[in-house]
């Protein structure tokens, strides 16, 4: 007997390794789509993390060039090589509309109207799978300078470049903070017989000697310290702990930096008061060399500039009492007042306090005092008060002499001071110099044309497809 074999189980089995083979097919299509969508969407998230890298750290270079500026201090560019990594590069326009830039900080020299920051931002990590386009970002930012009439008070109490002597019964309330306020550039600062600072002490370049007297705060010295008393702590190089220090004791650590000496010269055009009209200026010549006993502008309260320059004997003064009936500045190539038993300074106003510069221009520039031929000290002898209606700055490149019973209300720069002997009293305050930061020894952001220049608020940022 035969079988018959049914032609239809082989048709069965066909039929299912077909509908195999179709699922793979349509599984591997689904993976191949999955992973495709997964690398994707990798490269989708790597990328806009990227993005917010990269910006966040261009927007951290703006920020950092914004506080240097807002602080006075202006460099070029600003890097950073770790996360989060960026160059910041500045530029300054001399219009308020166009778009002319010129790279760099702006010099002392021109009116810069526009401060620009353009800052290139890296992300910490990279994008993958090939989207690289966020890796780096370009923020520009833009801020107007604005300027701001009058006189920018700024610089220490004293600012003595080649060093300073101290001596019986002196009290200098000169304290501040933030920096120190007596500041010796290169020299020693020496001091004894009962005198009194109130504030901290820096001798950039010397020695602090100071046997007999208090320093009511901190000191640093880079080169020995002989003491009386610090009440604070004190940095310097003696290799053993001088008594006498209240705080820490520091051996060869970092002490601040000494600014620059500035030169600052005669030139009225950076004299603007407060509403922006410039002082008056008046030249002194013969008799006119003794200070009359009443100064001021020709309009009562509008400031002067008093030029005796021209006085080759220096400026001089009678017995007696100045009154300044606005701001005054004298400029002179000498002062001597060591042949009067007392002069006296005040205000005409019982009620409006006056500010009074002396002024010794220095000529060369050169960064360093020049006390030139025909120009001399500062010298006062036998009383000379500077009244609570009154605060003045001496500006000098020769040095300053003074003893014998003299108040000062103010600040005081100068190339050195030879004395400060037998009764003296120093109290700061600011006034500072036009066109100039004493701070940093630098221009004001925006250079330095009449009125000090300052930083306004930023008025446009943006992100940049390249640099511009």
């Amino acid at each position: 007997m035969f079988r018959i074999k049914n032609s239809s189980d082989t048709n069965d089995q066909g039929s299912a390794l077909i509908a195999v083979l179709g699922v793979m097919a349509v599984t591997m299509v689904i993976g191949v789509t999955v992973a495709a969508a997964t690398i994707s969407s990798l490269g989708f998230t790597s990328s806009t993390r990227a993005g917010i890298q990269s910006v966040a750290a261009a927007e951290s270079g703006v920020n950092i060039a914004e506080v240097a500026l807002r602080k006075g201090t202006c460099a070029a560019s600003y890097t950073r090589a770790t996360a989060p990594a960026y160059t910041a590069a500045l530029s300054y326009s001399l219009s308020a509309t166009n778009n002319s830039w010129i790279n760099g900080c702006p010099p002392a020299t021109v009116n810069a109207q526009r401060i620009k920051v353009v800052s290139i931002g890296d992300a910490a990590t990279n994008g993958v799978a090939g989207n690289v386009g966020s890796d780096e970002s370009l923020v520009e930012a833009i801020y107007p300078v604005v300027r701001l009439p009058g006189i920018f008070a700024s610089g220490a109490a004293m600012y003595v470049h080649g060093g300073v002597v101290f001596n019986n019964n002196g009290d200098l309330f000169v304290s501040e903070s933030g920096r120190p306020a007596i500041q010796v550039k290169n020299g020693t600062m020496k001091c004894e017989n009962n005198t009194v600072i109130q504030g901290d002490v820096v001798v950039e370049i010397g020695n602090l000697d100071i046997t007999a007297c208090k320093i009511e705060g901190n000191a640093w010295a880079s080169g020995t310290a002989s003491l009386g008393i610090v009440t604070g702590n004190l940095t310097a190089s003696n290799s053993t702990r001088p008594s006498g220090v209240g705080g820490t004791y520091t051996r060869n650590g970092p002490i601040p930096a000494v600014p620059a000496w500035v030169d600052f010269n005669y030139d009225p055009s950076k004299w603007i008061d407060s509403l922006g009209v410039p002082f008056e200026v008046r030249t002194a010549t013969g008799a006119g060399c003794t200070l009359p006993s009443t100064l001021g502008g020709t309009i009562s309260g509008k400031p002067l500039i008093y030029n005796a320059l021209g006085c080759a004997n220096g400026v001089k003064a009678n017995h007696g009492t100045i009154t300044l009936t606005s701001d005054v500045v004298i400029f002179g190539n000498k002062f001597d007042f060591q042949n009067v038993n007392q002069v006296t300074f005040k205000s005409s106003s019982t009620t409006v306090k006056r500010n009074l510069w002396f002024i010794t221009p220095d000529n060369t520039v050169n960064s360093l005092p020049t006390c030139a031929s025909g120009q001399g000290n500062f010298i006062m002898k036998n009383g000379f008060d500077i009244t609570d209606s009154v605060n003045a700055m001496l500006y000098t490149p020769c040095r300053f002499e003074a003893m014998n019973n003299f108040e000062w209300r103010g600040q005081l720069y100068a190339n050195g001071a030879n004395d400060f002997k037998n009764n003296t009293a120093f109290t700061y305050v600011p006034l500072g110099l036009p066109s100039v930061d004493l701070d940093t020894g630098l221009p004001p952001v925006g250079g330095s044309i009449g009125a000090t220049g300052e930083l306004g608020a930023m008025t446009s940022i943006r992100d940049l497809a390249s640099a511009p």
